[in-house]
């Protein structure tokens, strides 16, 4: 299912832009496209918080992910 912006319904925020690798402190990979940052997320046991479409050959989709809370 879709949201009325055309975004997957999965809590993934989803954005687009430049993205600086040196100074944003977030936990991040690379990845070729979405289902890639879910499958690092699986193997890394993190959360896939949002997906960046850099809209660049180098680094064309960025994933950023956050540990598990605790439960």
């Amino acid at each position: 299912m879709t949201r009325a912006n055309n975004q997957p319904d999965d809590e993934i925020r989803r954005s687009r832009g430049r993205f600086d690798v040196v100074n944003d402190p977030r936990q991040w990979s690379a990845a070729a496209t979405e289902e890639g940052c879910k499958k690092l997320a699986k193997a890394k046991g993190k959360l896939l918080v949002e997906i960046i479409d850099t809209e660049t050959d180098k680094l064309p989709i960025i994933c950023i992910f956050e540990d598990y809370p605790n439960e």
